[in-house]
């Protein structure tokens, strides 16, 4: 398996269930980040939370509907039970840090970089990762279905009962990735399909991937 730095997050974190845009508000104005607290329950939407740093945080439990979070930086954050669909993360950082039972349906993380993060049984359908650089990344038991991952690196990357329905690898080089565990029926890619050279299948994919390129395999 996959060696993946996870989120190092203190224990004695101080637990925000309101006042949250303060918050922002009050780290924009020291040039200061948010770090060590536990952001508990808090529900926004079309709020500007753009350029902030995290730092040692936790999300549980809130939701961020339409919310800007361009050019942010998370560091060893867990988001546990939150919604950010079709919130912007575009241009962001995201370094050791952990997704669970969440819901990022059109999250735009295009432009990003993205290391050492844990996805699990989340939802990330028709979510933004056009080029953006992924490395030492783990999806489990989560969705992409519709997804847009073009002109992106992975690197170091495992996929595990993961559904990639209908999304999107235009010129993203797929050599080394395993989808064996997954679902890809129906991705798109260039009209060459050269993104699939080296690529992991089962014999099942390899048949359904045999038809995009017109050859007839007979049993």
């Amino acid at each position: 398996m996959l060696k993946i730095k996870g989120p190092l997050i203190l224990d004695n974190n101080n637990v925000i269930t309101e006042d949250f845009m303060t918050l922002v508000e009050n780290a924009r104005l020291e040039d200061d980040e948010i770090e060590n607290v536990c952001i508990n329950g808090i529900c926004l939407s079309n709020e500007d939370i753009s350029s902030i740093t995290f730092s040692q945080v936790e999300f549980k439990n809130c939701e961020f509907i339409d919310c800007i979070f361009e050019k942010s930086s998370f560091s060893n954050v867990i988001f546990e039970k939150c919604d950010f669909s079709n919130s912007n993360f575009d241009n962001s950082y995201f370094s050791c840090c952990e997704i669970i039972s969440s819901k990022w349906m059109g999250a735009n993380l295009a432009n990003s970089s993205i290391k050492n993060f844990i996805v699990d049984e989340s939802n990330f359908n028709f979510a933004i990762l056009d080029k953006t650089n992924l490395r030492y990344i783990r999806f489990s038991n989560t969705t992409l279905n519709n997804a847009n991952i073009s002109e992106s690196v992975l690197k170091d990357v495992e996929f595990e009962e993961v559904e990639f329905i209908n999304a999107n690898f235009f010129k993203t080089a797929l050599k080394g990735i395993d989808f064996t565990k997954s679902q890809i029926g129906g991705i798109s890619m260039s009209n060459n399909f050269s993104e699939l050279k080296g690529a992991i299948v089962n014999s099942i994919q390899a048949s359904d991937l045999a038809k995009l390129l017109g050859v007839i395999i007979s049993i």
